[in-house]
């Protein structure tokens, strides 16, 4: 199943000044006007994109490498797919160490019960 983020537009800013704001309906004409954008402006821009609520999704910086090559840096994390997936199994795993620690006490209190009652029972 495919899901389509809408989006509303993108602001560009270069020194932190607006510079101009498109309007981009989805991620596919995000991905695809981006670099285009880095080389309209140059090194110094910042891409803001906001979705239809006016939050921000994604939020780019450029990094130029010291192989000459350019990243587009995002610093909005909640919309980065693998560290929402890494996020939530780091949650399972640690729901599942908690439920085995709680489960060892469970034991382990129903074994000293079950002591104490046959010591009862003894005496």
């Amino acid at each position: 199943m495919k899901t389509i983020t809408n989006l509303k537009h993108a602001q560009i800013f270069v020194e932190n000044e607006l510079k101009e704001t498109v309007e981009v309906k989805n991620p596919c004409q995000m991905w695809k006007n981006l670099h285009a954008w880095h080389a309209k402006y140059g090194n110094g821009v910042r891409i803001l994109v906001l979705d239809t609520e006016d939050k921000p999704y994604k939020d780019f910086t450029a990094k130029v490498l010291k192989n000459g090559k350019v990243n587009l840096v995002n610093a909005v994390k909640e919309t980065n797919r693998v560290q929402v997936a890494k996020a939530r199994k780091a949650e399972a795993e640690r729901q599942a160490k908690l439920e085995a620690k709680r489960a060892k006490r469970r034991e382990y209190d129903r074994a000293r019960r079950a002591a104490k009652k046959a010591a009862a029972q003894q005496a």
